[in-house]
């Protein structure tokens, strides 16, 4: 579960300002959440949320886009937000997508470092983000589906295919050479093909955004 909560406005006169997030559950099971160890949560406070908002954040985007509703307590809110974002795009979305792929890697699927690890979660996590950015450059849209992703960037599905397959084999599956080689070729050619934007005016976007943050807390 991913969203956003409100802490009464007024705490941030305090000394003591409001938690920006309230994580439960995330990599080992917090304490007195035992009965609801399958639930993994994270909440961000109305005001990181939209700072979230603002940097492009695509985890952030992609719930306001495709996360599946369970508690909704401001539904027209949510509509607006969506318009709000989706008008801007894209924004510098393409570049944090581009610019994260990047770190992950040269830290996960560059092969002489230590840490390298080819497994078919690391890849299909690695193709997600880049078939992001392209989906966004040509489309001012936002999907987390890999299928749609693949479809838009590729033609077709066939390397997500392989990929997932392998993967249902085990969280930890590495994959096999020819399946590594033909991955390391479709990240390597969207390195050298997508081209994120690199300035973006957002002063008018963080205008939308303080007046819709501005509605929700009241």
């Amino acid at each position: 579960m991913r969203g956003f909560h409100l802490a009464d406005g007024e705490r941030y006169a305090l000394l003591d300002e409001p938690a920006e997030q309230i994580v439960v559950n995330k990599g080992e099971v917090t304490p007195e959440f035992e009965e609801d160890a399958d639930i993994d949560l994270v909440s961000y406070e109305l005001k990181k949320f939209g700072s979230l908002l603002y940097d492009a954040n695509f985890n952030v985007l992609e719930v306001v886009f495709d996360g599946i509703e369970v508690v909704n307590e401001v539904p027209s809110e949510l509509d607006v937000l969506g318009r709000l974002v989706e008008d801007e795009l894209p924004l510098d979305v393409p570049r944090t997508y581009y610019g994260m792929e990047k770190a992950n890697y040269r830290k996960r699927l560059e092969l002489n470092r230590e840490s390298y690890t080819p497994t078919a979660k690391n890849y299909l996590y690695m193709l997600r983000g880049l078939f992001g950015a392209q989906y966004v450059i040509d489309r001012h849209a936002i999907t987390a589906d890999i299928y749609e992703l693949s479809a838009h960037t590729l033609g077709d599905t066939e390397l997500v295919d392989e990929l997932v397959a392998a993967k249902r084999t085990g969280e930890s599956a590495v994959v096999d050479d020819s399946l590594a080689e033909r991955a390391d070729e479709q990240i390597a050619r969207l390195f050298g093909e997508i081209d994120p934007p690199r300035r973006v005016d957002k002063e008018a976007y963080r205008a939308r955004l303080n007046d819709w943050m501005r509605e929700v807390r009241g």
